[in-house]
Parts: structure tokens; C-alpha cells; sequence
């Protein structure tokens, strides 16, 4: 994909219809940066997105993706219909996963924060005479502060390059 040319198209579009950048980004219901840098070809609106802008500027989201308007003989009903059903299908599983992942993320971060409570807790009464209650406490204060920084890496920039490495390990060992 021509992320030049399809933020060309998508400016096309949107000029045609006689819109600023701020009445798409208002109507798509994002920033008028984010229209911006698609239209300057920085970056891709998500799936979802698309599917709206091709609804939205009667285009089908093949046009979307190959930054053109296709002639009228590849404008079957069969075509457009198939494509824009798998597109649906990718994008509802899309948000399906990143919805599992976010869950995740919250229940991992819920127990981070529960296990520092007990430890401040468990700190503030000072237990330092019982081994088995120091030995709770250094590990909810292990558990709390190890699942805090996993949670920082895997939803920072690094986090699908750690994906991608993991997953290329495992792709090695079979």
C-alpha cells in the first residue's frame, strides 16, 4: 500500500465534498492532526475508520486502500459486497482482540495495585518481627511492582517488538 497516494485519494474526497480537515475529523470523530497525517501520508486511519470513510465518501474500501477510484466493470455488486464483508469481519475481529487484550491489561493492573495496598498496609504496621509476614509483604511489593513495569512495557512502543521477538523465538524452536 501507497500511503502517499492513499492520503492523496482521501484529501481528493475530502475536497470534493467541499470539507475542511476540522469538519472530517468532527464527523469521523477524531483530531484534525489525525486527518492531517493521513492526508499527508504519515499514517493509515485503523480499519474501522476506513470502512466509515468509504461509507461516508460512497467509495468502496478497496478504492480507500489502493488510493483510486476503480473503474465502473471492477464495481461489481458481488465484488464490493465480499470485499467490504471480509473487511467488517477483519475489523470486528480487531476490536474483538484488542477488547481481550485491554481486559487483560486491567485485571493485571487492578492486581498490581491491590498487591502495593497490602504491602503499604503491611509496611505501615511493621511486621518485621514474623518471617512468614515479611516474606507476604516482599512478595505482594514483588508481585505489585513486577506487573506495573510488564504492563509499562508491553503497552509502550516496545511492546509488539517484544511480541514480534517472542513469537519469531518460537517459530525457531518448531
Amino acid at each position: 500500500m501507497d500511503q502517499q497516494k492513499i492520503g492523496t485519494f482521501l484529501k481528493q474526497l475530502r475536497q470534493e465534498r467541499q470539507l475542511t480537515q476540522e469538519n472530517l475529523a468532527e464527523i469521523m470523530c477524531v483530531t484534525n492532526r489525525s486527518v492531517s497525517r493521513w492526508e499527508n501520508g504519515v499514517n493509515l486511519p485503523d480499519l474501522p475508520t476506513l470502512i466509515q470513510l468509504a461509507d461516508f465518501y460512497g467509495v468502496e474500501l478497496r478504492e480507500l486502500l489502493d488510493g483510486e477510484r476503480k473503474p465502473d466493470a471492477m464495481n461489481t455488486p458481488e465484488t464490493k459486497s465480499a470485499t467490504e464483508e471480509t473487511a467488517r469481519k477483519v475489523a470486528d475481529y480487531s476490536n474483538d482482540v484488542m477488547e481481550k487484550i485491554t481486559r487483560r491489561f486491567h485485571y493485571m493492573y487492578l492486581t498490581s495495585i491491590i498487591t502495593v495496598i497490602i504491602y503499604i498496609v503491611m509496611y505501615h504496621f511493621d511486621f518485621s518481627g514474623l518471617p512468614v509476614l515479611q516474606a507476604i509483604q516482599g512478595a505482594c511489593l514483588g508481585i505489585g511492582l513486577g506487573m506495573l513495569i510488564v504492563g509499562a512495557i508491553f503497552t509502550s512502543k516496545y511492546g509488539n517488538k517484544i511480541i514480534a521477538f517472542k513469537v519469531q523465538m518460537l517459530k525457531h524452536k518448531s
